[in-house]
């Protein structure tokens, strides 16, 4: 096993407003957010798998699948207003006040739950390998294509402007675009100090497909995970 170490952080706040308790809502039989400890256990570096969570009751589940609970996040953490730099800096900082030393830092969301440690397995040795980069995120293809969106209003005027400067409307006549898929973000421990976020210029892009890229955020997306399970689209011997 490599001598680096990462720190994954599992951010997992209570009061979910669209699916109620979803991060510890029934998956196929499991918590939802088993499936993100259970592959960050299975990646390659030395590694430690903490849950950051402002729930006693998620803390708890979340041991039963082998987790370090190592605080209960403060309330200040904990609302709608929260960002997700300001949960891993204070679990970093945590984690320096215990002299306690790591050479990246992982986020995993739960909403995820079809990212195996394969993918985060490549994603790690592809940031490690490249010295030039800072960090290395989880992005599926942005579908429709910009050319097709604009601004919400009366008339599609924009829209319409851009599509007339094209002469074909077919998806092989754009350039792919990508849009950060939720999956993972995971950064070299310094750069993370330094820029205080997970984007940058030196921020690689690793590609998801579109099943590793479900985020589920809405009920439907809820039954779609659902269906993906039933008709055995994922292996879930893949996470448990």
């Amino acid at each position: 096993m490599s001598t680096k170490k990462i720190l994954w952080i599992i951010a997992a706040r209570s009061g979910s407003k669209s699916i109620p308790n979803k991060n510890v809502k029934l998956l196929g039989g499991h918590h939802l957010i088993g499936y993100r400890i259970k592959s960050a256990f299975k990646t390659k570096f030395t590694k430690d798998v903490w849950v950051s969570t402002d729930s006693v009751s998620y803390a708890e589940i979340s041991k039963n699948y082998g987790a370090v609970v190592p605080f209960i996040r403060p309330e200040l953490l904990a609302t709608d207003d929260a960002s997700s730099v300001d949960v891993i800096l204070h679990a970093m900082d945590f984690a320096e006040k215990n002299n306690l030393k790591y050479d990246y830092i992982g986020l995993l969301e739960p909403t995820s739950p079809f990212v195996d440690c394969q993918i985060l397995n490549d994603a790690i040795t592809l940031l490690d390998s490249n010295h030039n980069a800072s960090a290395i995120i989880a992005t599926r293809e942005s579908k429709p294509n910009s050319i097709f969106v604009q601004k919400d209003s009366k008339f599609l005027d924009h829209l319409s402007q851009k599509l007339k400067s094209i002469s074909t409307v077919g998806r092989q006549s754009f350039d792919k675009e990508v849009t950060p898929s939720g999956g993972f973000y995971i950064s070299k421990w310094n750069d993370f100090i330094k820029n205080k976020t997970f984007y940058s210029d030196k921020t690689l892009n690793f590609l998801v497909d579109d099943l590793s890229g479900l985020e589920i955020d809405e009920p439907i997306d809820w039954q779609f995970a659902e269906f993906i399970l039933e008709k055995k689209l994922f292996d879930i011997k893949k996470i448990f």
